[in-house]
C-alpha cells in the first residue's frame, strides 16, 4: 500500500517525510555510529570467547590435578561435568565484572584529571 493512498493516519506507519530521508523507527542511524556499535559487540564476543576457552582449560586442569591427588568427589561424573560447565561461565561473569570496575575507576580518574580536581 502506498502511504499517500491511505484513508486515515492509522492505515500506514510511515512518517510524513518517508520519501525524503532514510529512517529506522524515529531517527536515522549514522554509519560510523552503527559500525562502532558492531565493532564493540564483536570485540566483546571475541574477548568472552577467549575467556571461556582459558577458563575451561584452567578448570579442566584443576579437576584433573584434584583427581590425580585422590580427591574422591572429583571422580563423580555428574559433579565434575557440572563444574566443568558452570565454573568457566561463573569465572567469565566475575572477570567481566572486574573489567567493568576497572574501566569505571579509570574513567572517573580521567574525568577528575580533565576537570582539574
Amino acid at each position: 500500500m502506498n502511504p499517500d493512498d491511505a484513508q486515515s493516519h492509522l492505515d500506514h506507519h510511515f512518517p510524513s517525510h518517508h520519501e525524503s530521508e532514510e529512517w529506522i523507527g524515529a531517527k536515522k542511524i549514522e554509519l560510523p555510529v552503527l559500525a562502532g556499535g558492531c565493532l564493540a559487540t564483536l570485540l566483546s564476543a571475541v574477548i568472552t570467547s577467549g575467556l571461556l576457552v582459558a577458563n575451561g582449560a584452567l578448570v579442566m586442569a584443576l579437576l584433573s590435578t584434584a583427581a590425580a591427588a585422590g580427591v574422591e568427589w572429583v571422580k563423580g561424573e555428574r559433579l565434575s561435568q557440572f563444574i566443568l560447565f558452570a565454573a568457566p561461565i561463573a569465572l567469565v561473569i566475575l572477570q567481566w565484572m572486574m573489567i567493568d570496575t576497572v574501566r569505571r575507576i579509570l574513567h572517573k580518574r580521567r574525568w577528575r584529571q580533565s576537570a582539574g580536581f
